[in-house]
């Protein structure tokens, strides 16, 4: 996402993969910590990313976002007692 927001921040050659299926549970970067412990504060392989891709997820998501509050502008408020 970085790479299409902003590619000027993003430095791809400190990209490096990071898998760790053992432990199940969200990321940490404590090694004795609970859950997946990530050195990077990634899990996967950010050398596979693209702006096209980070183009692709960034505008999904905003358009999920968008969806979700028209839909609930649509919802009737409560009535007050």
């Amino acid at each position: 996402m970085m790479l299409y927001i902003a590619p000027e921040t993003v430095d791809m050659s400190k990209a490096v993969k990071d898998f760790s299926p053992d432990n199940p549970g969200p990321l940490t970067r404590n090694p004795n910590g609970k859950g997946v412990f990530s050195p990077t504060g990634i899990w996967g392989d950010p050398t596979l990313a693209t702006q096209e891709k980070g183009r692709i997820v960034t505008e999904a998501l905003v358009a999920g976002i968008l969806k979700e509050i028209e839909e609930t502008r649509g919802i009737p408020l409560p009535k007050l007692p």
